[in-house]
Protein backbone atom coordinates (compact mmCIF):
# COMPACT_ATOMS: atom_id res chain seq x y z
CA UNK A 1 0.00 0.00 0.00
CA UNK A 2 2.89 2.36 1.01
CA UNK A 3 4.49 1.51 -2.40
CA UNK A 4 1.38 2.35 -3.84
CA UNK A 5 1.85 6.06 -2.87
CA UNK A 6 5.23 6.04 -3.61
CA UNK A 7 5.00 5.19 -7.33
CA UNK A 8 2.59 8.65 -7.49
CA UNK A 9 5.37 10.69 -6.16
CA UNK A 10 6.67 11.17 -9.38
CA UNK A 11 3.10 12.83 -11.17
CA UNK A 12 3.23 15.34 -8.09
CA UNK A 13 7.02 16.53 -8.71
CA UNK A 14 6.11 17.03 -12.55
CA UNK A 15 3.43 19.09 -11.50
CA UNK A 16 5.41 21.34 -9.80
CA UNK A 17 8.12 20.88 -12.67
CA UNK A 18 5.39 22.04 -15.11
CA UNK A 19 4.67 24.75 -13.24
CA UNK A 20 8.28 25.96 -11.98
CA UNK A 21 9.10 25.99 -15.98
CA UNK A 22 5.84 27.02 -17.65
CA UNK A 23 3.70 29.21 -15.26
CA UNK A 24 4.41 32.58 -14.51
CA UNK A 25 2.64 33.08 -11.78
CA UNK A 26 4.26 30.16 -10.06
CA UNK A 27 7.62 30.72 -11.37
CA UNK A 28 7.69 34.67 -9.74
CA UNK A 29 6.53 33.24 -6.52
CA UNK A 30 9.40 31.17 -6.26
CA UNK A 31 11.62 34.05 -6.76
CA UNK A 32 9.83 36.84 -5.52
CA UNK A 33 9.40 35.21 -2.00
CA UNK A 34 12.80 33.34 -2.05
CA UNK A 35 14.28 36.96 -2.66
CA UNK A 36 11.62 38.13 0.35
CA UNK A 37 12.48 35.78 2.96
CA UNK A 38 16.33 36.05 2.26
CA UNK A 39 16.23 39.72 2.36
CA UNK A 40 13.65 39.44 5.50
CA UNK A 41 16.12 36.27 7.20
CA UNK A 42 19.14 38.60 6.94
CA UNK A 43 17.74 41.74 9.15
CA UNK A 44 15.40 39.04 11.38
CA UNK A 45 18.07 36.35 12.46
CA UNK A 46 18.54 34.99 14.57
CA UNK A 47 15.21 33.24 14.59
CA UNK A 48 13.84 30.64 17.26
CA UNK A 49 12.43 27.48 15.67
CA UNK A 50 8.92 28.47 15.92
CA UNK A 51 8.94 31.80 13.71
CA UNK A 52 11.09 29.80 11.50
CA UNK A 53 7.79 27.35 10.70
CA UNK A 54 5.90 30.17 10.98
CA UNK A 55 7.82 31.87 8.50
CA UNK A 56 8.32 28.75 6.27
CA UNK A 57 4.38 27.58 6.78
CA UNK A 58 3.47 30.89 4.97
CA UNK A 59 5.56 30.88 2.08
CA UNK A 60 4.68 27.42 1.63
CA UNK A 61 1.21 28.42 1.71
CA UNK A 62 1.41 30.91 -0.96
CA UNK A 63 3.27 28.02 -3.27
CA UNK A 64 0.16 25.63 -2.33
CA UNK A 65 -2.34 28.28 -3.50
CA UNK A 66 -0.48 29.57 -6.87
CA UNK A 67 -0.14 25.83 -8.13
CA UNK A 68 -3.85 25.41 -6.98
CA UNK A 69 -4.64 28.71 -9.05
CA UNK A 70 -2.78 27.63 -11.55
CA UNK A 71 -4.58 24.05 -12.17
CA UNK A 72 -8.04 25.97 -11.56
CA UNK A 73 -7.13 28.69 -14.32
CA UNK A 74 -5.84 25.85 -16.65
CA UNK A 75 -8.56 23.42 -16.20
CA UNK A 76 -11.13 26.52 -16.81
CA UNK A 77 -9.66 27.80 -19.42
CA UNK A 78 -10.26 24.46 -21.14
CA UNK A 79 -13.73 23.71 -20.59
CA UNK A 80 -14.36 27.25 -21.05
CA UNK A 81 -12.01 29.08 -23.72
CA UNK A 82 -14.20 32.40 -23.64
CA UNK A 83 -15.24 34.64 -21.72
CA UNK A 84 -17.98 33.62 -19.19
CA UNK A 85 -18.94 35.98 -16.13
CA UNK A 86 -19.10 32.45 -13.81
CA UNK A 87 -15.81 31.33 -15.04
CA UNK A 88 -14.29 34.77 -14.34
CA UNK A 89 -15.60 34.56 -10.39
CA UNK A 90 -14.11 30.85 -10.05
CA UNK A 91 -10.61 32.48 -11.27
CA UNK A 92 -10.40 35.51 -8.98
CA UNK A 93 -12.03 33.74 -6.31
CA UNK A 94 -8.43 31.16 -6.81
CA UNK A 95 -6.84 34.60 -6.81
CA UNK A 96 -7.94 35.97 -3.93
CA UNK A 97 -6.74 32.47 -2.00
CA UNK A 98 -3.63 33.56 -3.24
CA UNK A 99 -3.71 37.11 -2.36
CA UNK A 100 -4.91 36.30 1.32
CA UNK A 101 -2.04 33.66 1.80
CA UNK A 102 0.10 36.47 1.01
CA UNK A 103 -1.27 38.43 3.07
CA UNK A 104 -0.90 35.80 5.99
CA UNK A 105 2.90 35.65 5.06
CA UNK A 106 3.02 39.44 5.12
CA UNK A 107 1.52 39.28 9.14
CA UNK A 108 3.82 36.64 10.45
CA UNK A 109 6.56 39.01 8.81
CA UNK A 110 5.28 42.19 10.31
CA UNK A 111 4.59 39.77 13.83
CA UNK A 112 7.90 38.52 14.03
CA UNK A 113 9.63 41.59 13.04
CA UNK A 114 7.81 43.96 14.53
CA UNK A 115 9.86 43.43 18.16
CA UNK A 116 12.78 43.80 16.24
CA UNK A 117 12.81 46.90 14.46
Amino acid sequence: MIQKYLNRIHFALNGIKHAALNDLGFRSQLYFGALVLFVVLAFLLPLDRMETLFIILSYFLILITELQNSAIEAALDQLHPGLNDHIGISKDMAAGAVLLAGLFLLITLVVIGWPRI
